[in-house]
């Protein structure tokens, strides 16, 4: 009796041994996977940063205008990050093209004054490269990027007065692109700039009442 006891302890001890090395090897498992996928998704993150790693500035030619004549405007795009990245110029290189740039008037409602757009194109696919490099700047620490904008104060019959011109740079949504475009993207070495950056400026216009004057000033 004492040796069938003592069988019975040793093989209930086994048994419990067992399942602790089972329970060690599942739990190596699933930190193992949860390991792997972390490093996944960063991998996926690090394709798209943050906008708050560029300074973006638009500045007015002049700080009056006639009614009658264009706003023109210019913006700088500047890599305020530690690391080179791509940002946008000013249109998508996609059918039909989407303006990453935008600029407007607000008016006392806050209402945005802006002219739209309108392209033909030609819809033939592009390849992630052949679009990336028509519509990205690669800008290394401190560098920057700019061009000209333009306002119609005419199209929106704008009369005489204060008027306040806003404008914002947008970057690359993720969800537009496709896991493998992603990793196209990432293949290119540093990472895009995903989200909006804006800012604002106050001009003068001067000049006659046009013919059917919209009140927007400030």
């Amino acid at each position: 009796m004492e040796s069938g006891k003592q069988k019975l302890e040793v093989s209930s001890a086994r048994s419990q041994q067992g399942s602790r090395m089972r329970r060690l090897a599942l739990n190596l498992l699933f930190s193992a996977m949860c390991l792997l996928f972390a490093a996944s998704a960063t991998a996926r993150n690090d394709v798209f940063v943050s906008a708050a790693n560029i300074s973006f500035k638009i500045s007015s030619e002049e700080k009056s205008y006639n009614t009658e004549e264009d706003v023109r405007l210019n913006y700088r795009i500047t890599n305020i990050g530690s690391t080179p990245l791509y940002v946008p110029r000013e249109w998508e290189a996609t059918c039909p093209p989407v303006p990453h740039i935008w600029v407007w008037f607000l008016d006392g409602s806050g209402n945005h004054l802006s002219a739209g757009y309108a392209s033909s194109c030609n819809p033939a696919k592009k390849t992630i490269q052949e679009r990336i490099s028509k519509e990205a700047v690669l800008l290394k620490p401190g560098d920057s990027t700019d061009g000209p904008l333009r306002l119609s104060p005419k199209m929106f019959h704008l009369g005489p007065g204060r008027y306040r011109v806003e404008a914002s740079v947008t970057g690359w949504a993720p969800e537009k692109f496709t896991a493998e475009e992603q990793s196209e993207l990432e293949k290119m070495g540093h990472p895009f700039i995903t989200g909006e950056a804006p800012d604002s400026l106050t001009i003068v216009l001067t000049g006659d009442l046009p013919e059917h004057p919209a009140d927007h000033r400030l």
